[in-house]
């Protein structure tokens, strides 16, 4: 039994030095993730809400949205110039818009399309009402997102969703009166109400 237990110990430590790889050439600077760069990490943080909805013991959808709003943008640029070497800010279709990129998990697929208004509703709140969106576009090539966004892996679902609405810094501290964006995402399990 103890040569097994010995096998079974080099097999666990074999495992254990692969998990840190990193590459030794001087030449090679790997990218670090989102939540390391301690600016871009702050301005997400600000930017982010996410919510879990349970019903009876169990998860039927998490949902991520970060608010893509002129201060999160500024930060977004900054990134992109240090992973892409890219200095033009490529939310490009959100514009001066106020627009969210949203990461769904839903375990049942047939549920995860926010684009299906049989499914979702999505509405901005706004003092004149609700106001629906512009534009829900399912955010192609995860891979390249994923430096920006910790919330995109291989099980979410992801979309850009834009208001036409102009987007705001609701927390800014150069407003005198705040003007708080609040966005609601309901399906047939639950309301959830986002607020900025």
């Amino acid at each position: 039994m103890l040569p097994n237990k010995k096998i079974l110990a080099l097999l666990v430590m074999g495992l254990s030095f692969t998990a840190c790889v990193y590459s030794k050439e001087a030449d090679v600077k790997l990218t670090e993730p989102p939540t390391e760069d301690k600016s871009f990490d702050l301005a997400l943080e600000k930017a982010s809400k996410t919510r879990s909805v349970f019903s009876n013991f169990e998860t039927r959808f998490a949902l991520t949205a970060v608010y893509i709003s002129p201060e999160f943008r500024t930060a977004f640029a900054n990134r992109l110039e240090k992973v892409y070497e890219k200095s033009n800010v490529e939310l490009g279709e959100i514009g001066p818009k106020a627009g969210f990129l949203v990461s769904l998990q839903v375990f049942d697929d047939t549920r995860a399309d926010l684009t299906n208004p049989q499914h979702w509703t999505v509405v901005l709140k706004s003092k004149d009402g609700p106001i629906r969106p512009l534009l829900i576009k399912p955010l192609p090539d995860k891979e390249r997102w994923r430096a920006f966004f910790p919330s995109i892996n291989q099980w979410s679902h992801d979309f850009l969703v834009v208001f036409d609405v102009p987007g705001v810094d609701a927390n800014t501290p150069k407003l005198v009166e705040k003007s708080p964006v609040s966005v609601t995402f309901a399906n047939a399990d639950a309301r959830v109400d986002l607020t900025w």
